[in-house]
């Protein structure tokens, strides 16, 4: 009985030291991860690096080359040639570098999740 007593002191230190080690490594992950989501990278050599994680992940956000009015919203033409519907009431944040942007999920129907637009669009 003793042997057993002895055991639970010396055991109960250390599975509270196991549960508390996987949330400190967690927050120590967290903390060193990057606030934004990604990096594009540009044909021209310029890179992109402020997206937001929130809403820009994997790669999803690019930067658009062309930008034509339709009757209902708005034709964008990323820098790598997929081009996108945008309606009117897509949600729209300000751009950092005073170009549109735009952050759209995959798939053949893909969701527009960001719509970033420079000032005084």
């Amino acid at each position: 009985m003793f042997c057993i007593a002895r055991w639970l002191k010396v055991s109960m230190p250390r599975s509270v030291l196991a549960a508390l080690s996987v949330p400190v490594m967690i927050a120590c992950i967290a903390a060193a991860s990057p606030a934004c989501a990604h990096v594009h990278h540009s044909p021209d050599g310029t890179s992109v690096s402020w997206y937001p994680i929130d809403c820009c992940h994997d790669g999803d956000c690019h930067p658009v080359l062309r930008l034509r009015a339709w009757s209902d919203g708005l034709l964008m033409t990323t820098e790598d040639g997929a081009t996108l519907f945008v309606n009117p009431s897509k949600a729209r944040r300000p751009s950092r570098d005073n170009r549109w942007h735009v952050c759209y999920g995959a798939g053949e129907d893909p969701a527009i999740l960001c719509v970033f637009e420079p000032p005084n669009s």
